[in-house]
């Protein structure tokens, strides 16, 4: 019994001496360059009871197609865009017909998938990924690759289908 409290204590003292690499990295190791959106999605949030009779928030997802990722260089614009329709799908569960009717591109939430190691924040008032807002006209994104470089990319939903 003494050697089982005496191995417990030993490992807890090596787990807790042990830490995450904060510094001594090699300069010369490469940095992810890239600052590109890569996929998009969209949800509509709304509340409905839920089993306890307590307020649930649910999500429902849009069907997204046409998607297309356009590089500045490539089109000659002044950033980069994410271009896309948006359907609204059909009711169904709790996600009710008068719900649905409720769906516009004023409240709709945007995520996305940016490259490895990138950040990405809001630019002139564009919504916080994730929390809802107005997509009725297009709104800026800044992705900074983490060496440092970013590139801005315009989101913009050109057909909205209910």
């Amino acid at each position: 019994m003494k050697k089982v409290v005496y191995l417990i204590w030993i490992s807890c003292i090596a787990m807790g001496a042990s830490s995450c690499l904060k510094a001594g990295l090699d300069k010369d190791l490469p940095k992810f360059k890239d600052a590109m959106m890569t996929d998009v999605f969209m949800e509509y949030l709304y509340e409905s009871p839920g089993s306890g009779g307590s307020p649930v928030v649910r999500a429902v997802s849009m069907s997204l197609s046409g998607k297309q990722f356009k590089k500045k260089e490539d089109s000659g614009a002044a950033s980069d865009s994410a271009i896309f329709i948006v359907t609204v799908p059909a009711a169904s569960g709790s996600f009710t017909t008068e719900e649905r009717a409720k769906v516009t591109t004023a409240n709709l939430s945007f995520m996305c998938n940016i490259s490895t190691a990138a950040t990405m924040v809001p630019v002139d008032g564009a919504p916080k990924p994730g929390v809802p807002g107005d997509f009725s006209q297009a709104r800026r994104y800044r992705i900074t690759a983490a060496d440092g470089s970013s590139r801005e990319w315009v989101v913009r939903i050109v057909n909205f289908i209910k």
